[in-house]
Formats: structure tokens, sequence, C-alpha cells
């Protein structure tokens, strides 16, 4: 090796010496995209293959064909089964995936509000907020209220989000809110429902949809500190699931399916976690059938937390999916405010 190629090698190392932190972060963001775009389509695939198995077998017979048909049929049935799978992949879900990843190495920890009030240490609340520089709540009739509704996600939508000819716009979750309130309300449980938009706080400042349980919890913040009675705080979603496994019928009427969320992530799991079993153990028992049970979501890839780190009194249920009907959520709203109001009368 000449003097000329050899300084020419010891160019190109300093510029790979230079380019290596590059690429390590480059490696690691291209790892973490892929690992959490592997762990959505394994949900889709697992999903489809759910939902297809009970119809048709689709490879049993790859090795025994009697006529050429049989071959094409397979041919079909994989392209419908991988097609599936790959236009049921939710971009904004893998957004956040990737954005929750993440957040998963901000090691960062919250500062803690110093202008927050402090309630009674029974429901051990925790504010973690910056600033509560919010825009107030609507006139609150409700006084001495014991319960907080809410809505994280609040542009969730019933019915593939067309317009209900009873009331004359699509059915949201916030709608579902009311209605839960107003069973409490009859039953003499005072509640609260939110009437602030946490979708207009992270449309203002350009967050990223992951971040809606921030925004939320601004409001939660916001309210606790002003209404002392609070003990009990829901944040009522919808699920993404098809129709078919969202619907039942109890006694001849249908319902919304229900499932309870617990965020593992998070110091109070266990905490949590107690109230939610008994709260499933409740409907079940009320309204066989109805319950979907209790997905514990947690690590890489997931929330882990939904807002349940600021009390143990902090409750997430998903009500229903995409297509629900009016009816089917009506019920099962009646059928949470029951289960609610049993569970409330019993421990107040």
């Amino acid at each position: 090796m000449n003097r000329k190629q050899r300084l020419r090698r010891k160019k190109w190392k300093k510029k790979l010496n230079k380019l290596t932190p590059y690429i390590i972060i480059l490696g690691f963001v291209l790892t973490l995209c892929f690992t959490q775009f592997f762990q959505l389509l394994y949900v889709n695939q697992k999903e489809a293959y759910d939902k297809h198995v009970k119809q048709e077998t689709i490879l049993s017979s790859i090795f025994d064909f009697s006529t050429a048909g049989d071959i094409v049929d397979v041919v079909m049935n994989l392209q419908k089964y991988f097609a599936e799978i790959m236009t049921s992949l939710d971009l904004n879900q893998l957004c956040s995936f990737i954005n929750d990843g993440f957040a998963f190495i901000n090691m960062k920890a919250p500062s803690q509000s110093a202008t927050a009030a402090t309630p009674p240490q029974d429901y051990k609340y925790t504010y973690v907020s910056e600033e509560l520089d919010v825009e107030p709540m609507q006139e609150v009739i409700t006084t001495d209220p014991l319960v907080y509704i809410f809505n994280s996600h609040d542009g969730e939508l019933y019915e593939g989000g067309a317009v209900n000819e009873q009331l004359g716009r699509p059915v949201s979750v916030v709608d579902l809110s009311y209605m839960v309130a107003e069973q409490l309300q009859s039953q003499n449980i005072n509640t609260l429902v939110e009437s602030r938009s946490a979708a207009e706080v992270v449309s203002k400042n350009k967050w990223h949809y992951s971040l809606s349980y921030k925004a939320s919890r601004m409001y939660l913040e916001d309210t606790a500190s002003q209404h002392e009675t609070l003990r009990y705080f829901i944040d009522f979603h919808r699920d993404s699931i098809s129709y078919e496994k969202s619907v039942t019928t109890i006694d001849g009427k249908p319902y919304a399916k229900v499932m309870f969320v617990l965020g593992t992530d998070n110091e109070r799991y266990k905490e949590n976690q107690k109230i939610i079993q008994e709260l499933e153990a409740l409907l079940s028992e009320k309204y066989p059938g109805l319950s979907r049970g209790i997905r514990e979501n947690g690590g890489v890839g997931y929330n882990g937390v939904y807002n349940q780190d600021f009390a143990t009194t902090m409750i997430l249920i998903e009500v229903g999916s995409d297509y629900n009907t009016y009816e089917e959520v009506t019920n099962s709203a009646q059928a949470v405010a029951d289960v609610l109001t049993t569970y409330i009368k019993a421990h107040e």
C-alpha cells in the first residue's frame, strides 16, 4: 500500500468515525420503527386469523389438491387473508406506538405542580402538569360532585361516524359520558362531565395524537383541584374492533360490549387493578356476556399509564366500537351506570 492509498484510507476512517454516532442513532430509530410496525402487524394478523379461522380452513389441504381449482382457492384465500391484515393497519396507531417508544426512553421526572390544591390523602392524587393555564369549565350546576367523567379521545364516534337521525349529528363517546352521568344523577350520585375538549388542546398545541392523555390530564387536575369532594374519575373510550365482536344481546336487548383497560406502567397499578377487578366482576354478574374483560397494557408500544397514576380510583372504560348503534350504546351506558352505582354506594 503506497502513501497515497494510506492517506485516502485514513481520510475515510476519520469520516467514518464522525458518522458513527449518527449511524447508531439511525439504527436505533429504524429498529424502534420496525419493532412497533411488526408488533402492530402481529395484532392485526391475530385479529384476521381469529375472524377467518372459524369460516374456512386456508392451508389444511395445501398438499392434497384434488383439482386445479383447489390451488386457485388457496391462493385467493391467502390473498384475502393478507390483504385484510395490511388494510387494517392503522398508521395513526403506528405513529402513536413509535411516539410511545421514544417516550419510554425519556427518563426525565415530571415536575410537580406547586399551585395545585391537595385533596384527601386517602385517594392519593398526584399532580404532574407543569401548569394549569386552561380555560375554565362551563358553569357547574352540580354541587359537591363525587364522580368526574371525561374523554381523553373525545373525537371517537359510533355508527361509523354517520349522522344519527335521532340526534341530527354523529354519536360520540361524549354522548356516552352524559348518558352515564344522567343515570348516576338519578341515583343521587352527583356527577360532573368535562365540557372542554382534549382534542382542541392537542390541535392548538400541535401535539401528536398520543399526547391526548396529557391534554385530558390538565383538565383532570384542574377539576380535582377545584372540587375536593371528587372521589371517582372515569375516562370513557370506544374500541376499534369489528362490529361482530363488540355487540351482544341480553334479555332481548342489544348492547355494546364493555372492556376495562388497566395500565401496568405506573406505581399504582395494583391499587387500580383492585377497583377495576371489582367493577368487572359486578358487570359480569349483573349483565352476563356484556364484559370483554380487563385488558392490561404496558411496556414498549403502549401508553401503560392512561392517567391512572393520578388516583387509585381512576378508571378507563371502553364501550363498544366504531359501528355500534345509538341504542346499543345507550343500553350499555345504563348498565355501566348501574354497576358504578352499586359499587359506589357499597364503598361510600
